[in-house]
């Protein structure tokens, strides 16, 4: 996917993971370990969908203000 698209994805993926998480909490009566466990499986769910690289998020458009370090090995 495209970056845009991507950020889009990922944005919407944790807003409605977060809002099911709160909805299903409170019917869970204190079992405080399935919400976190569901919130976990939707992390790397999400994460392995970045390692395939089926999406290729950017850091929600702030990687145009980072500039990563080159690597340059001249030899001094």
């Amino acid at each position: 996917m495209k970056n845009t698209i991507s950020n889009i994805f990922v944005i919407l993926y944790l807003a409605i993971t977060l809002f099911l998480r709160l909805v299903v909490e409170a019917q869970l009566k204190g079992y405080w370990a399935i919400s976190v466990l569901f919130g976990i499986f939707g992390l790397l769910f999400l994460w392995a969908l970045m390692k395939n690289r089926i999406i290729t998020p950017t850091i929600l458009g702030l990687d145009k203000y980072f500039q990563r370090p080159s690597q340059n090995t001249d030899p001094a």
